[in-house]
C-alpha cells in the first residue's frame, strides 16, 4: 500500500482513527514542576503542537511512582492534580482533531540519585563504580509487582484524564529495557533468564492495563532496536522476537526509537537497512512507528515507504510545533540550531533551554538562526 503522510490511519483494534500519520514524539523538556505537576508552559507548548497539525501527540516520559526520576522537571502521573493537568492536554487534542497519549516511565539504572531516595534500582544488583556511583539495588519480587501496579494505575489515571492511551517506555536503557537486557538482568527467578521471563514485567503491565481499561484505550510500546548509548546487551534479533510476543498481547503499536531511521544494522552492514530489518521482523503483525531523523516531509515519506506506518517527529518539532501544517503546505521549516529567542517565543522556559542547549546542534544561544 502506498502510505502518505497526510493519509489517515486506523487503529483497528481500538477503533480509533488518526487524521494523518505524523506523531509528536515524547520529547524531554524539563518544564514540569519540581513535584512532577505539568506546568502551564508545558501544557501550552503541547497545545501549540496540537494546533500545529499532528495526528497524535505523546507527552514526555512520565513518572509512575516515587523514585526512578531521571531529570529535574520530569512530569509525573501519580496524583489528582497531575491527572487534572493532563486532562487539559486531552481537551486540547480533542479540540484540534488529534489523539493524545502519555509515555509512562521509570528510569531504572539511569535514575539520578540526587533526584531520588538513594541508589537506582534494576533487575539485578550492580557494584558502585564510575557509571553508578552508588551502585544499583536489585528489585525484590514484591517491588516488581508493585512497580507493575504503578504503571497500570498511572494508565488508569491517563484514562481518567481523557487521554487516548499510553506508551510504555521500554527503550533507552530505562527500567523496562533493563529487564530485557540479559547483561543487566541476571536473575534466576521467573523475571530473568529466557526472553519470555525477561519480558514478563512488560507483559504483566500490558495485561494489567487491558484488564482494567476499555479496549478503546491505546497501549503502545517504545523499543530500542539495538544497544543504546554504549550500553551493550540489546540485540536486534532479541527485539524482533519481543515484537512477536507483544503482537500476541494485543498492543496497538510498536514505536522503535531508531536514532537514525535510515542507518544500516549495527555491526553488520551486510544486513542492510535497519528500517527494512525492523519492518520485515515486525511483519505487519502490529502497526510500526519509527523515530529518528524524521526532519521534513521527504524523510517522513522515505520512512513510510520503507515500512513504517507512523512517523514520530522529535527535534524538528522543537522549533516547528506547526511541523505538520508546514509540511502539508510545502512551507519551509525552521532548521536547527534554533535561536533561544525563537524557542522563548514558542514557550520554552529557562530550564527547558538549559536542557535543550545541552543537546549537540539543537540550540544556538543568542544567535539569530533557525528562524524564518
Amino acid at each position: 500500500m502506498d502510505k502518505r503522510l497526510n493519509q489517515d490511519f486506523h487503529f483497528e483494534r481500538a477503533g480509533l482513527r488518526l487524521k494523518n500519520r505524523a506523531v509528536l514524539a515524547p520529547l524531554t523538556h524539563n518544564m514540569s514542576q519540581d513535584n512532577g505537576d505539568p506546568s502551564r508552559a508545558e501544557l501550552d507548548w503541547l497545545a501549540r503542537c496540537a494546533r500545529g497539525g499532528f495526528g497524535m501527540l505523546i507527552a514526555a516520559a512520565t513518572q509512575v511512582q516515587p523514585g526512578g526520576r531521571c531529570w529535574q522537571g520530569q512530569p509525573a502521573l501519580m496524583t489528582d492534580a497531575q491527572q487534572a493537568g493532563f486532562a487539559e492536554l486531552a481537551q486540547q487534542a480533542e479540540a484540534n482533531g488529534a489523539l493524545a497519549l502519555i509515555q509512562l516511565h521509570h528510569g531504572g539504572v539511569r535514575a539520578q540519585p540526587a533526584l531520588n531516595d538513594g541508589a537506582p534500582v534494576g533487575p539485578s544488583a550492580m557494584a558502585a563504580g564510575d557509571r553508578y556511583p552508588l551502585g544499583v539495588q536489585a528489585l525484590t519480587e514484591a517491588e516488581i509487582l508493585g512497580l507493575s501496579d504503578s504503571f497500570v494505575r498511572a494508565a488508569e489515571r491517563a484514562h481518567g484524564a481523557g487521554l487516548h492511551g499510553v506508551e510504555l517506555h521500554t527503550a533507552h536503557h530505562f527500567l523496562l529495557c533493563n529487564f530485557l537486557n540479559p547483561l543487566l538482568n541476571r536473575r534466576e527467578d521467573e523475571w530473568g533468564g529466557s526472553l519470555a521471563n525477561r519480558a514478563r514485567l512488560l507483559i504483566a503491565i500490558v495485561r494489567g492495563i487491558r484488564a482494567r481499561l476499555p479496549r478503546t484505550f491505546l497501549v503502545g510500546v517504545r523499543l530500542s532496536p539495538e544497544s543504546y548509548a554504549k550500553v551493550q546487551g540489546i540485540s536486534l534479533a532479541n527485539q524482533l522476537a519481543l515484537a512477536g510476543l507483544l503482537a500476541k498481547e494485543d498492543v496497538d503499536y510498536l514505536h522503535f526509537s531508531m536514532g537514525d531511521s535510515f542507518k544500516e544494522v549495527d555491526g553488520d552492514p551486510g544486513k542492510g537497512s535497519l528500517l527494512t530489518a525492523v519492518h520485515e521482523g515486525v511483519a505487519g503483525r502490529v502497526p510500526l512507528m519509527v523515530a529518528g531523523r524524521i526532519r521534513d516531509g521527504d524523510s517522513a515519506g522515505l520512512a513510510l515507504a520503507g515500512g513504517a506506518d507512523l512517523v514520530a517527529v522529535g527535534s524538528a518539532a522543537i522549533g516547528n510545533p506547526d511541523w505538520m501544517q508546514k509540511v502539508s503546505r510545502a512551507l519551509p521549516l525552521r532548521q536547527p540550531p534554533f535561536a533561544t529567542t525563537l524557542l522563548t517565543e514558542l514557550g520554552f522556559t529557562a530550564s527547558a533551554l538549559d536542557y535543550l542547549g545541552s543537546l549537540p546542534g539543537l540550540v544556538a544561544r543568542n544567535k539569530k538562526v533557525g528562524a524564518l
